[in-house]
Parts: structure tokens; C-alpha cells; sequence
């Protein structure tokens, strides 16, 4: 009889969701490792981000940042924090030479989303067909397609948090995202 042994794929696959409020996870041979941005006060902790950054393997990982674009509707305080949590991110990366990929946020999730109903909410008004307006709600079917596929994973921030936190879940599907695309 024949001994088959089976290599674990070791490699790190890295999902970061930029945001004052965002997260990064790692999951490498199936464990998931969640990463909360350092901050100091209101600002990033830049030093502390880059010390994140210089965890991963740069020969074995490959790193998804969410491709954040100006958003309609917020002010520009709002905007330009997502825009300079999204530079320090690639800027770690080019400082330490680890491989990433910017991803638009329909980009993973129209990957990750597969199989699982999108959820929608009546904005109140009507097409011209007359059939009422939906909008999508991203952070609760993200949060269903997350449930299903890393059904024992603690998307909390804390223990003491009571609810999932939604840069924990897009942080997690984007490193899934990576390991779909990024073997």
C-alpha cells in the first residue's frame, strides 16, 4: 500500500477593508487570524499597521485591499479616510515588498455572494414601470454568504461585542476572495 501525504497550502491570503474603523484577516492552512487597524486617538497608528504588515511572508502570501472610490452622498472627511487608509495599506506593501491586488468591492463580492440571496430593502420609490425601487443591502448578504462559509468564525471585534462587525466580514471575504483567485 501506497502512503499519500497531503501538503497543506501554507500560503498566507490577506483581505483588507480599508477604513478608520478597518479590519484585515489572514487566513492561512484554514485558520483565520483578524487584524483591528492600531489607531491612536482618532488617526492611525501608522507604525503599528506597518508592524501588521511585517507578519506576513513575502514570499508566500499575496494581499487584497479593497479598492475604495469617492462615495456619493458623504462629506469629504468621510472620503479621504477611506483614501488614506487605503495609500498606508499599499504603501506597507511597497515598503515591505508583498504582493497585492486592489479589488473594487463588486469585484469580491459578486464572487463571494454566489449562492446566497440578495438581500434588498424598499427605498420607497417606484421604477418607471411602476414596480417599487429596491437597493441592495451589501453588508447583510455579505454577512450571509461569511456565516455560511466560515460557519465557526468569530466575527465579533472583541468578546464583549455583541453583533458581526461589518469590517471583520468584508475583510474576511476579501481574504477568501484571495484565495479563490491568488493560489
Amino acid at each position: 500500500m501506497q502512503d499519500i501525504t497531503c501538503r497543506m497550502d501554507n500560503k498566507q491570503y490577506i483581505g483588507f477593508d480599508p477604513g478608520k474603523s478597518g479590519h484585515g484577516v489572514m487566513i492561512q492552512d484554514g485558520v483565520v487570524t483578524k487584524y483591528r487597524f492600531p489607531m491612536i486617538g482618532n488617526e492611525y497608528d501608522m507604525q503599528g499597521i506597518l508592524d501588521i504588515f511585517r507578519q506576513f511572508d513575502k514570499d508566500n502570501c499575496h494581499i487584497v485591499i479593497e479598492d475604495v472610490k469617492a462615495l456619493q452622498g458623504l462629506l469629504g472627511a468621510g472620503n479621504w479616510s477611506l483614501s488614506q487608509g487605503k495609500t498606508i495599506l499599499i504603501m506597507c506593501c511597497v515598503a515591505l515588498n508583498l504582493p497585492y491586488t486592489l479589488i473594487h468591492s463588486k469585484t469580491w463580492q459578486k464572487e463571494i455572494w454566489q449562492g446566497v440571496k440578495i438581500q434588498q430593502k424598499n427605498t420607497g420609490k417606484f421604477t418607471s414601470a411602476g414596480n417599487p425601487r429596491m437597493k441592495t443591502l451589501t453588508k447583510e448578504t455579505t454577512l450571509l454568504a461569511i456565516k455560511r462559509l466560515f460557519p465557526e468564525v468569530d466575527l465579533r471585534v472583541s468578546e464583549r461585542a455583541t453583533k458581526p462587525d461589518d469590517g471583520v466580514c468584508d475583510a474576511l471575504a476579501m481574504a477568501e476572495y484571495c484565495k479563490r483567485k491568488f493560489k
